[in-house]
């Protein structure tokens, strides 16, 4: 890059950002952590907006011999879930889930080079035009920088089995995400599990 454009960069971008508002101080701060390849975890907030319809909540790790690899929340109406720190939409894929019987649409998030996420929509579509439908409730590009509480899409019920798969990795190898909830995240999930959790709890109560 020439002299002159890195200077008349350097002049103009800060001038936008400080146009944008706080809203453009806090994307500030969150690419030039990713520039530098920050690498702390990070505090994750509670995803499902409204949590009076969840009813049922999938643990965490081995579930009756089997591992589950994220957290489930089952909900009994369509519900938003909304981004649980600030991330990038890596990619979103709409699939036939062969083990499961339905279509699904996953988003898969990047917090920095070592923390990842994998939101799985799984309204229960059981046809391609239902999956469809489910993949245009998707509020967000990939690319698009998302930061804490906006809204990554709705989960439309369409069936008896609507969930959230809530997946989260440390480089790559799958970690409880519940050991990154802030405490007001926690006090949230704490009497959710405690009502409505099921599996083996050896994962939350550790």
């Amino acid at each position: 890059m020439k002299k002159k454009t890195k200077i008349f960069l350097g002049i103009f971008i800060p001038v936008i950002l400080i146009g944008a508002g706080i809203g453009g101080i806090q994307l500030a701060i969150f690419i030039q952590e990713k520039m530098v390849a920050n690498l702390d975890a990070p505090l994750i907030d509670f995803p499902v907006e409204n949590t009076d319809f969840i009813h049922i909540i999938w643990g965490y790790g081995d579930q009756g011999g089997d591992f589950h690899n994220g957290i489930d929340f089952g909900c009994n109406t369509s519900v938003n879930i909304v981004a649980w720190c600030d991330m990038v939409v890596e990619e979103i894929t709409t699939f036939y889930n062969e083990a499961g019987g339905h279509w699904q649409t996953n988003i898969n998030l990047e917090f920095n080079k070592r923390f990842t996420f994998v939101c799985a929509f799984e309204p229960w579509a059981l046809n391609e035009t239902y999956a469809n439908i489910q993949r245009d409730a998707i509020s967000v590009e990939v690319g698009q920088i998302i930061l804490r509480g906006e809204i990554l899409g709705e989960l439309l019920y369409q069936g008896s089995g609507t969930h959230i798969h809530f997946g989260m990795y440390d480089q790559n190898e799958d970690v409880c995400a519940y050991h990154y909830f802030t405490e007001t995240a926690k006090s949230i999930f704490d009497p959710l599990w405690d009502q409505y959790g099921w599996g083996d709890d050896s994962w939350y109560t550790n």
